[in-house]
């Protein structure tokens, strides 16, 4: 029995090749991966604003594209919101015109996802007259109101601050659960995907090397399957404690220290991006703010891809991954096989704990 939402993508531009598999059912679906995997790539042409070169989209009982040779519908009979980073709203128009754009005949439901999005009282105002949370809202309502069969977002809330973007996340469960209608969140934010995801599919280079349901992130080991599939950041499965009048993350390899009162005692899994592992110099002094999560060890692997350096780093018990950009660290000698120092700042570990997944659960529907 096919899924609700089936998408299966092959496409090439220059250098990089697009191999995707995608199935939902009424559920959010989270597309994680680094940038540059092929995240944007893919809503666009589910969306129809780029064609592949071989593929099929199928969305309920509706073939949408076959191609080659197959049916190619275009983007406004697809019946697919698409929300971009940018948001793209029109400057030029109120908030209740850039709901109603694309929402022909009945009017109604432009009063409807007004409401719903919590947009009363400021219908007559302009997108630069709005706040960052309210603008999202007027994005997500224009794309909610033509009532699609289907929603693309493509990392709306990055731009956010913490509580506001754990608020907005709340909501978007919430619709998703009142309307039925199957979203699929790109990102590369692991908070998004214990926040919101049903399923993950992990995209990297152009490939889909993994999908699983969010809650296998919180099995015992489950990193040792599924993390490394998609080779990006640090997954630290330990424990919360408190001792020394701090608060730190231990594993059985090692320990980081946390931000003061970041989380209860307990289990816990955390995320470091490979951007946010900085490299010492062994006779500099070291930050403050670095100096109280300084490991060492051995560097197993170096490439270098475009302007990018990645490292990946045997230390502690883990596997590290690190990136920085090439023209940094010129005068170290960073070679596979040599020691080397690095540190981590308590506020960049993303600590996320089984009870917080979902922000209110996070099974399927």
């Amino acid at each position: 029995m096919s899924a609700y939402f089936e998408a299966s993508l092959r496409h090439r531009i220059g250098n990089f090749d697009l191999d995707v598999e995608l199935a939902l059912e009424r559920e959010i679906g989270v597309l994680f991966g680094p940038s540059a995997a092929g995240k944007s790539l893919t809503l666009r042409l589910i969306a129809g604003l780029a064609h592949p070169q071989n593929g099929t989209v199928r969305l309920g009982r509706r073939l949408l594209l076959e191609t080659p040779g197959g049916p190619v519908l275009p983007a406004h009979k697809r019946k697919i919101g698409l929300v971009h980073q940018d948001l793209s709203l029109f400057p030029h128009l109120t908030v209740l015109e850039n709901v109603a754009y694309g929402v022909r005949g009945e009017k109604q439901a432009v009063g409807v996802w007004v409401k719903k999005m919590h947009l009363t009282g400021v219908e007559d105002r302009y997108p630069h007259q709005l706040s960052g949370g309210q603008q999202q809202r007027v994005a997500l309502a224009r794309a909610l109101a033509p009532e699609p069969e289907l929603l693309l977002l493509d990392e709306p809330f990055s731009a956010l601050d913490g509580p506001l973007k754990r608020s907005l996340r709340r909501e978007l469960k919430d619709l998703q659960r009142d309307t039925g209608i199957p979203v699929l969140y790109v990102t590369h934010q692991i908070e998004d995907v214990c926040a919101l995801g049903s399923t993950v599919f992990l995209l990297r280079e152009g490939r889909v090397v993994q999908s699983f349901p969010v809650e296998k992130l919180w099995q015992a080991g489950s990193q040792v399957s599924t993390w490394p599939a998609l080779g990006w950041g640090t997954l630290i499965q330990g424990e919360v404690v408190r001792r020394a009048g701090g608060t730190w993350l231990s594993w059985a390899g090692g320990s980081l220290e946390l931000p003061v009162g970041s989380a209860d005692e307990g289990p816990a899994v955390a995320f470091v991006p490979p951007q946010e592992v900085k490299v010492l110099y062994p006779d500099l002094p070291v930050d403050p703010q670095l100096a109280v999560n300084v490991i060492e060890g051995r560097i197993v692997e170096r490439y270098l891809i475009g302007h990018t350096c990645t490292l990946y780093i045997d230390a502690v018990g883990l596997h590290w991954h690190i990136e920085y950009p090439a023209d940094s660290y010129t005068d170290l000698e960073l070679e596979e096989g040599g020691l080397v120092r690095m540190s981590v700042r308590p506020a960049a570990v993303a600590l996320l704990k089984p009870q917080d997944m979902g922000e209110t659960g996070g099974g399927r529907k």
